[in-house]
């Protein structure tokens, strides 16, 4: 086991990838529903159906690509391959998602962003999942475990910043912001742009990485994969663990998803305005609150920071978004910050997970980072899928009008509603779960020596 303090190069290295993954998450989150229904013409339900099968299929691939790459024996590593071959695979369907052959009817457009998207996702699946896992193996140590999924937030939100901020940037640079060419051409650019970020960035991660894909994997006959599957989920720790955080991913795919529906339709305010004014400062102030909460993950833990910083978060959604007077910036900038500050604390769940696979390798003996992680991933996107569905029939339901530049008072009220309070609720609900996971610092401190004795044991043994 690698306890050894790790170089600065090596963790900015391994969280590279994470700026090219997270670039297509945020571009597909934010702008893909809304291209579908507005500029492509397709019915906002069909749209949130095929965005959530598509979602569903990539949840289900997760824990299989996880059990894979657990088994995986090539000269690169177990989990290098993957993050480069992923990362070429996501290049080329990010391309494809936003330029739709010019189709008329409402089941071929249903079927082509139901099938290219299932592309996109399948080749998630095949980068992301690895390359979490190996981030859970590249140190033993808890504060370094703490620090590389730090630097792997850290690149995230520059991911977050490229797939908000290039095709808004672009649009504002075409001129008119709601003609339909521009759009699409906009939307179109930006795909090129972040395709070749997810192809350099897991290109940089599996090089710098070399050398670091060696976790020593135990002979003893590993248990076919539907029977790993479930003696995982009947691990009670991890399951609170997972419900947390799922619930609280709710939110913030609803978060995501309705954002430019909210600011434009509620606020009266342009997608630049709201992309450079609003959700910038929002990820830049979240970038800068990393090392912050890592401090504070050092000096008393990680339980506690985890949930008062989610659970200020839904707090403040709750009473803010529903509040503010139409046309005005300067009160959504302010939430911005605070809740930048507050969704900082995400980066410790990630950091826990480890903790959860170090209390299942106590007491299995087997080495399943890839399973656990691809379980955790595939509860998050079960999550979004949910909310992606709920969002395209929520649009539906409240009346909104896809043909219409503006919308009734009605309607910005709903979705008021549905940012604020709906969001919120999953944030509070998520974070009052997470009081109830039972491993403490403590705990796991113990098992850790346990470990390190135990793998000591087998070193010499094997010698």
């Amino acid at each position: 086991m690698n306890s050894a303090k790790l170089k600065l190069s090596t963790k900015m290295g391994y969280g590279f990838a994470e700026t090219g993954i997270t670039a297509v998450q945020l571009f597909t989150q934010i702008y893909l529903l809304k291209y579908y229904t507005e500029i492509i013409g397709l019915n906002a339900s069909l749209a949130g159906l095929a965005l959530a099968i598509s979602v569903i299929w990539d949840a289900v691939s997760d824990p299989l690509m996880g059990k894979i790459s657990d088994n995986s024996h090539f000269k690169w590593g177990r989990r290098r391959p993957f993050i480069l071959f992923g990362g070429a695979l996501l290049s080329v369907s990010v391309l494809l998602l936003f330029s739709p052959p010019n189709l008329p009817s409402q089941w071929g457009k249903f079927f082509y962003l139901l099938s290219v998207y299932l592309f996109v996702n399948t080749a998630m699946t095949i980068i992301s999942v690895p390359h979490i896992a190996l981030g859970g193996e590249l140190s033993f140590e808890r504060n370094e475990r703490t620090s590389v999924f730090g630097w792997r937030l850290f690149f995230s939100n520059i991911g977050m910043l490229i797939g908000m901020i290039v095709p808004a940037a672009i649009l504002q640079s075409l001129g008119d912001e709601s003609a339909k060419e521009n759009i699409m051409t906009s939307r179109i650019q930006a795909g090129e742009i972040v395709s070749l970020v997810i192809l350099v960035s897991s290109v940089i991660t599996f090089l710098v990485t070399k050398g670091k894909d060696g976790a020593k994997v135990e002979q003893n006959k590993s248990l076919p994969f539907f029977q790993s599957l479930f003696s995982v989920l009947k691990n009670k720790v991890f399951l609170i663990l997972l419900f947390a955080f799922v619930i609280a991913t709710i939110g913030r795919t609803f978060n995501s998803a309705i954002a430019l529906y909210y600011y434009e339709y509620r606020l009266g305010l342009k997608e630049s305005q709201v992309v450079i004014s609003i959700l910038l400062p929002f990820f830049l102030v979240l970038m800068a609150s990393i090392g912050f909460w890592v401090w504070v993950a050092k000096k008393i833990g990680k339980k506690k920071p985890a949930f008062f910083g989610v659970f200020a978060l839904g707090v403040l959604t709750v009473i803010a978004y529903p509040l503010f007077p139409f046309g005005e910036l300067h009160p959504p900038l302010i939430v911005a910050f605070i809740g930048g500050i507050c969704a900082g604390s995400i980066l410790i769940m990630d950091s826990i997970l480890t903790d959860v696979v170090d209390y299942d390798e106590f007491k299995t003996r087997e080495k399943r980072e890839g399973l656990y992680f691809g379980i955790w991933k595939m509860g998050v996107k079960f999550s979004q899928a949910f909310g992606i569905a709920i969002t395209g029939f929520l649009l539906d339901a409240i009346g909104f009008d896809k043909q219409s530049v503006t919308q009734s008072a009605e309607v910005g009220f709903r979705l008021a509603m549905i940012f604020g309070p709906g969001v919120g609720f999953f944030f509070i609900l998520g974070s009052i779960l997470f009081l109830f996971f039972p491993l403490t610092d403590e705990k796991h401190i113990q098992i850790q020596r346990i470990l390190l004795k135990r793998n000591q044991k087998l070193d010499v043994m094997n010698e």
